[in-house]
């Protein structure tokens, strides 16, 4: 996956990456859903309990894990797992 990131957006813009979880019937035995994402060192973690058509929405800055502007590129590693 990549994040792309354009200043000709408007103003306080974030690169943003929107993930579908689920589909219109997840399995019934399926409990939760727990989403990871990396970006330039920075995680986001979440645990999120099942619904159809679930999706993360996951906004990011554009800084890296030392604070500091990250330009052009940047790559992003997610991972999704369910519990059953």
């Amino acid at each position: 996956m990549y994040l792309i990131y354009t200043s000709r957006q408007a103003e306080g813009y974030m690169s943003t990456l929107v993930v579908q979880l689920t589909s219109q019937q997840p399995p019934v035995d399926l409990l939760t859903v727990h989403v990871r994402v990396v970006v330039e060192g920075v995680e986001s973690s979440k645990v999120l309990a099942v619904e159809p058509h679930l999706t993360y929405k996951f906004s990011w800055n554009r800084l890296n894990a030392y604070n500091q502007k990250v330009y052009g590129l940047a790559t992003a590693i997610g991972t999704f797992n369910s519990l059953e």
